[in-house]
């Protein structure tokens, strides 16, 4: 019956229009069965890209760009300030640098230095002022 459950879970997961940031981290219902996680609040938010993210907040009309404040100017989503913001390139462990998310979720998740690097993207969107707000 488990085995039932799970291949619908999964089809629904894979055919649903919804969750496209957390699809890029974690790609597959087997994919998460394999994580040895267990969510809090922090990382919920990094998976869903429901936070301060300006992607988010400017789907929520609460600020006038998704645009993140580095050079890059790229939207700023989880996946841009994991893997590219240049605003955290001093904080990116090495690990980030050299592994799809999906594998960094699988294996290092868990591990200090990730959890580090988490913790300083949440301190960054809590410490930058929003582009409707000033400084």
């Amino acid at each position: 019956m488990e085995e039932y459950y799970t291949k619908i879970w999964a089809s629904s997961y894979v055919n649903s229009a919804k969750a496209s940031h957390t699809k890029q981290i974690i790609p597959s219902i087997p994919h998460r069965m394999a994580l040895s996680l267990w969510p809090n609040h922090s990382l919920t938010q990094l998976l869903t890209n429901h936070s301060c993210f300006r992607t988010y907040l400017h789907k929520m009309k609460k600020v006038p760009t998704p645009l993140c404040s580095c050079p890059e100017e790229s939207e700023q989503t989880v996946r841009h300030l994991m893997l590219e913001c240049s605003l955290l390139c001093k904080e990116r462990p090495t690990v980030i640098q050299n592994l799809p998310l999906p594998t960094i979720m699988k294996y290092h998740i868990n591990t200090v230095e990730v959890t580090r690097f988490i913790t300083a993207i949440f301190q960054m969107l809590q410490d930058q002022p929003q582009p409707n707000q000033t400084p």
